[in-house]
């Protein structure tokens, strides 16, 4: 599972977890209307995935259903995060294809933040961090209508919360571990 949170101890967690490669059936079971495609055609590959939000020991929100998302979006996605948390972007907005969610994190600085740095160094103070170089701002958004009805609906729990650059490097890590744990999604299946 890869968590996206401030230092592994503070007390708001975004979590998302690889679950597996999404299955098509094969061309053998005549009642489906999803066909599989023979290698070297175009294809779009997709990922299961659940999440949830965290407050604390308690839970605000855990996934409904399984959800998909496209496999160039993943990879996109950890590349912006790595491009942020290197300091060759600002901010980054994820909202996938199927939007059941969105992430958007953006890079607090002086001129965006003069009651957030007093919250930030509040945080800092309890959490031990001493760095104060690179506060990030992360809005995580679930949404609920389109994870229980199929249905966008725009709105659903959030959590807003403060992050550092390692925290975005160890997030983006872990999603690419969870990405080379699913495997090659041509493993043991027909052509």
């Amino acid at each position: 599972m890869a968590t996206l949170t401030h230092n592994t101890r503070y007390p708001c967690v975004f979590d998302l977890k690889f679950l597996r490669w999404e299955q098509y059936t094969s061309e053998k079971n005549r009642n489906s209307d999803i066909k599989t495609v023979a290698l070297g055609e175009p294809y779009t590959l997709w990922v299961e995935y659940c999440m949830s939000l965290r407050v604390g020991n308690g839970v605000l929100y855990q996934s409904e259903k399984d959800t998909t998302l496209i496999l160039e979006d993943i990879k996109h996605l950890i590349e912006d995060l790595r491009r942020l948390a290197h300091g060759k972007k600002d901010r980054m907005v994820f909202h996938p294809i199927e939007p059941d969610f969105e992430l958007s994190i953006c890079k607090i600085t002086d001129s965006k933040a003069s009651v957030i740095v007093s919250s930030i160094s509040k945080m800092r103070a309890k959490t031990g961090a001493t760095d104060l170089s690179s506060p990030f701002n992360v809005n995580v958004w679930i949404d609920y209508p389109n994870q229980v009805n199929h249905f966008y609906g725009g709105c659903g729990p959030a959590l807003n919360f403060f992050i550092e650059a390692l925290d975005i490097e160890r997030f983006a890590s872990q999603l690419e571990a969870e990405l080379k744990a699913l495997g090659s999604y041509f493993n043991g299946r027909e052509e």
